[in-house]
């Protein structure tokens, strides 16, 4: 129920609270920085060079004026550098951090384990399923992408409040090409609207 969700984001919080991430050239940035004062979207990306990921990227980036006109950032973190400079020249309006390796907060978003679809990813796409379906939805984009990097671990889309609010949305990645502007822009926005103004 409602007190059981509210008390395992109050719980995943804590431990976001702990989460560091480094910049490009290596420097340390703890999670509660990217997200004070005014609160913060967290998109992990799955993998830079991969379609889905930049249609996910374009759809979120698409958010950046009415966030930057509450003062809220919009942050990715990717698992490795591959493909970053492409990733930011033509998907992404956000700020970009690396947990290299995935090794910190891909596996918060999945309860403490490094959430991974490749099998039903693979034979979802064959069998004409729901990943072939968002391959075919980003073909007629015009998106393109590339098969570099590891992209066997999910991630997912965070909106965290400022301060003690902390997390008060998830979407957890469930396949490839699970984008939450697709399949759960509705409470996205509504999470969105419900990040409290920072305390000044």
């Amino acid at each position: 129920g409602l007190v059981c969700e509210l008390a395992t984001m109050a719980l995943k919080t804590t431990s976001f609270n702990a989460l560091k991430a480094t910049t490009l050239e290596g420097k340390v940035v703890d999670a509660p920085s990217l997200v004070n004062p005014a609160g913060a979207v967290v998109f992990l990306i799955r993998r830079m060079g991969c379609p889905l990921c930049r249609e996910e990227a374009l759809a979120l980036s698409g958010l950046k004026p009415k966030l930057d006109a509450r003062g809220i950032r919009l942050i990715g973190i990717a698992g490795e550098h591959l493909g970053h400079e492409e990733f930011r020249k033509d998907f992404w309006k956000g700020e970009l951090y690396f947990d290299v390796g995935k090794k910190t907060w891909y596996p918060l978003m999945g309860d403490g384990k490094k959430p991974t679809n490749t099998f039903m990813g693979i034979f979802s796409y064959l069998c004409g399923g729901v990943v072939a379906k968002n391959l075919k939805r980003v073909n007629d984009k015009g998106i393109q992408g590339n098969l570099k990097g590891e992209g066997a671990i999910l991630g997912g889309v965070w909106v965290v409040g400022p301060g003690s609010q902390g997390i008060i949305f998830e979407h957890r990645e469930k396949s490839w090409g699970d984008n939450v502007c697709v399949s759960n822009m509705e409470d996205l926005d509504a999470a969105i609207k419900n990040v409290k103004s920072p305390v000044l």
